[in-house]
């Protein structure tokens, strides 16, 4: 029992300077800076560097234990644990997780005191409280390291600090410690927070996350479901709504901490394998918020796993278009493709998800059947374009998007698509904030920053659109009709300017490019050549401007590049299919002269042959136009390499003038072409002349 005057002394108010000591502080090399008695609830501030004072706690238990990142990892976990605990059950305000100014000198002398016996008292209560969290009956670390953790913590308002630096800040932390090799991406705040207010659940809702990471999603859950229903109760709905499924343990921990000091138990978290199939939780849920570790670093092969997932077997095209599942089951499987199966059997007949999956699988030719059987299961809602750089500060340049889908039965008959052009942060995760015309930082009512994002722009429009208030036609918001969606669902292909150009174009009965000429399939056999030689053309060997073959390689047909594959006759345009320049105004097109014939191109290439209905000539300068490249960039797909593939370029539309206007057009075009070939002629023959002129003076 603490006498009245004790009590009296012990909180002494903190002012801004003496705070800014303390939040700086890194070392106990005076024992000044550190007080006189325990800190009270009172005296705590929030801090806006709670990564840096996690990296720092880390930095001092490895330079002074030796220890290994998980064993660190483990050790800072039950002090966080600790000082949460502390913070929100302390009954006079006065905190146990603290250390004064006369216990640092017992420690220095290696005198025992009451700091190690109160920290260890402290660390019994939390573990007898939080059983499953904790397989260890001790604090690892020396005396002197505690005391230097706990001195950098114990002025840290860990429960009050805002949830987006927390929710960073343990990302980061976790990342650090608990990277693992399966594909797993920590998601952005700004990600998390959009997803969860697109998909706005309600406090009757069963929400989970089955691959958590360390809880992001569903912490969000919580902090909008009791912002917008302030009468809840938070601890009931946590521990009666939210779930989440974590395959690491170390990460699930953490996951289980963040729950169980929002309210929750921390067995709200499950420890375990999502994808091992667990009929309990099927058709469950109401509403499913992931971003499932993709699949680069390997295939999902236990047979046990894959034989419960329909996308885990073998699609066949049926004559009509459509996908058929056949019982042939696949000998690996992408881990986000499962994903995509399990969330749908996670959510009861309506629910909703959304979920984070790379591009690749919304646009990609070859995960066509996983996008039929996606739509045969669940009407899409949304779809949001994230940044190719939001995921670099986390360890990957995965260009992304979040995908909102409603399982049937829905009555969904638009899709809202969406484009984020400032995710509000740099490629180091710095933030980025809001600047005047005049360069000028643009402050809150707070008087801190504002964050240049659209992040909240997106949110306000999707509740607009959710509640049927007006149709959304901006640039990088807008809507498009269910049953306008084809065999794409990336919002790249859906851009409201391309559409606007295919309808005029379809209006003026523009023609398919693949009804006007045929695409070349067939590979030439050279290289069986035993002797010879071989004009090769790639793609910069092509002058986009005047649309011609400039130079070409003459080699052996054994030393011909693997992307050697077609061979070009006169009459032929050849267009670039693939690389950075596809569908800009430095495309690689060009016409195909006597000079070139019988050359082998690049794949890169497509050759266009037989070319009827249309004057060669114009076409060749139509496809040099904008409304032929931007036709080819809403096709292409890939982001390190794009290409757009022979079967959507045969798609692309050509506005078919007539015949006389073709005609002159082609006059012209073949003007151009022949004074460019004039010109190489002259310079050909004045190299020539110069060479003449130096032999001579030489031999002079």
């Amino acid at each position: 029992m603490r006498s009245k005057k004790s009590k009296k002394n012990i909180y002494k108010p903190v002012t801004q300077q003496e705070w800014k000591v303390k939040e700086q502080q890194l070392l106990f090399s005076e024992e000044s800076l550190l007080p006189q008695n325990l800190p009270h609830l009172k005296e705590l501030r929030q801090v806006h560097n709670l990564s840096a004072i996690f990296d720092e706690c880390h930095n001092y238990i490895y330079a002074n234990e030796g220890l290994l990142k998980d064993k660190i990892f483990h050790e800072i976990v039950k002090l966080l644990t600790m000082k949460l605990y502390d913070e929100q059950n302390t009954t006079d305000g006065i905190l146990q997780f603290g250390i004064t100014s006369s216990e640092y000198r017992s420690i220095l002398a290696h005198k025992p005191g009451n700091f190690e016996v109160r920290i260890n008292k402290l660390f019994n209560t939390v573990r007898n409280k939080y059983q499953s969290l904790f397989s260890d009956d001790s604090l690892k670390l020396k005396p002197l390291t505690l005391a230097y953790i706990v001195g950098r913590l114990q002025f840290v308002n860990l429960t009050q600090i805002p949830g987006d630096i927390k929710g960073e800040a343990f990302q980061k932390f976790v990342y650090r410690h608990q990277r693992g090799d399966r594909g797993e991406f920590f998601t952005p705040y700004p990600i998390v927070r959009l997803a969860v207010e697109m998909m706005a659940p309600k406090p009757n809702e069963m929400v989970i996350d089955p691959a958590c990471g360390s809880g992001g999603f569903l912490i969000q859950t919580i902090s909008h479901v009791c912002r917008n229903n302030p009468n809840i109760d938070r601890r009931g709905y946590i521990q009666k709504r939210i779930y989440g499924i974590e395959f690491n343990p170390d990460v699930a921990l953490s996951a289980m901490i963040r729950l169980a000091f929002e309210g929750g138990t921390g067995t709200e978290i499950i420890c375990a394998n999502a994808l091992v199939e667990n009929e309990e939780f099927n058709n469950a849920f109401d509403v499913v918020l992931t971003n499932p570790p993709f699949g680069s670093k390997g295939k999902i092969e236990e047979q046990k796993i894959l034989k419960f997932y329909q996308l885990a077997r073998k699609c066949n095209k049926s004559h009509k278009g459509d996908w058929e599942v056949t019982r042939n089951v696949l000998s690996g499987q992408s881990p986000e493709i499962l994903f995509i199966e399990k969330c749908l059997k996670l959510l009861r007949p309506g629910g909703r998800m959304a979920i984070v999956l790379p591009d690749g699988l919304l646009q990609n030719i070859t995960n066509s059947h996983i996008r039929f059987w996606i739509r045969s299961q669940a009407k899409v809602l949304g779809v949001v374009s994230i940044p190719q750089e939001a995921f670099v500060p986390y360890g990957t340049g995965i260009k992304t998007s979040l995908l909102f889908l409603q399982k049937m039965p829905s009555d969904s008959e638009k899709v809202f698509m969406a484009q984020i052009q400032k995710i509000g942060y740099d490629v180091k995760g710095q933030p980025i904030h809001k600047k005047t015309n005049d360069g000028k930082m643009v402050r809150g009512e707070s008087g801190l920053p504002i964050v240049d994002t659209d992040i909240d722009e997106i949110i306000s429009e999707y509740n607009r659109f959710k509640n049927g208030e007006y149709e959304i036609n901006k640039e990088s918001i807008h809507t498009v009709p269910e049953k306008s969606l084809n065999t794409r669902l990336d919002v790249q292909h859906y851009k409201l300017e391309d559409r606007k150009l295919l309808e005029m174009l379809q209006a003026s009965e523009a023609k398919l490019l693949g009804e006007l000429a045929d695409i070349l399939k067939e590979t030439d056999d050279f290289r069986l050549a035993s002797n010879g030689e071989i004009r090769y053309i790639a793609i910069s060997d092509v002058d986009a401007r005047t649309m011609q073959v400039v130079s070409y390689q003459i080699i052996k047909p054994h030393e011909a590049p693997s992307r050697a594959t077609y061979r070009v006759r006169t009459g032929d345009i050849i267009t670039a299919v693939s690389g950075a320049s596809t569908g800009t105004k430095r495309h690689a097109t060009a016409l195909i002269t006597e000079d070139e014939d019988g050359a082998i191109c690049s794949n890169g290439f497509a050759v266009l042959r037989n070319i009827h209905g249309i004057e060669p000539l114009f076409l060749l300068s139509y496809m040099r136009t904008e409304y032929f490249l931007r036709q080819v960039r809403r096709l292409m797909t890939g982001h390190a390499i794009p290409a757009i593939s022979i079967e959507d370029l045969s798609k692309v539309l050509v506005l078919v003038p007539p015949k006389e206007v073709q005609k002159q057009i082609s006059d012209e075009i073949a003007k151009v072409l022949s004074m460019r070939k004039e010109v190489f002629k002259v310079g050909g023959r004045v190299i020539e002349e110069v060479e003449s002129l130096v032999g001579k003076m030489i031999k002079a």
